[in-house]
């Protein structure tokens, strides 16, 4: 499962309807909505929540597996230093930190990402697609 920044998660690309997704992956294990009725697709097996827009496009993904990889690199479970460091090093990413306590917060705006770490270990990451002028950049969707 391979993180490519602003396309989507292998051959799952951002834009992509409900109806393609479901075609791609099947029926969700749950679907819950966020906090303005969005619906969020949730595949117990992937370990992975797909979150929809108001348009029913695909537009971001929040993954715990771990067979996740971003460049090549299984992140879930390494230590977040280290992640941050890797992903810091891509065309010189910063990032905002946000710490919760036990969870901290890892975003790093120009990539659409977020790495997210319990006790120190990535849990999980949070990516969408990229914008140009205020609008969704769907890429071969």
């Amino acid at each position: 499962m391979e993180v490519k920044f602003g396309t989507g998660l292998d051959n799952i690309r951002f834009g992509l309807d409900q109806a393609a997704l479901k075609s791609l992956l099947g029926e969700p294990d749950k679907i819950d909505f966020d906090s303005n009725g969005l619906p969020l697709l949730q595949y117990n097996k992937l370990k992975s929540t797909f979150w929809m827009d108001e348009g029913d496009k695909l537009h971001w993904i929040q993954c715990s597996n771990p067979e996740l990889l971003i460049q090549g690199v299984n992140v879930i479970g390494l230590a977040a230093d280290e992640v941050i460091s890797k992903l810091h090093q891509i065309g010189e990413a910063t990032y905002e930190f946000e710490d919760y306590g036990s969870m901290e917060s890892y975003s790093f705006s120009e990539l659409e990402l977020e790495v997210q770490a319990e006790y120190g270990v990535v849990t999980t990451i949070c990516f969408g697609h990229f914008w140009k002028n205020d609008e969704p950049v769907y890429t071969n969707a």
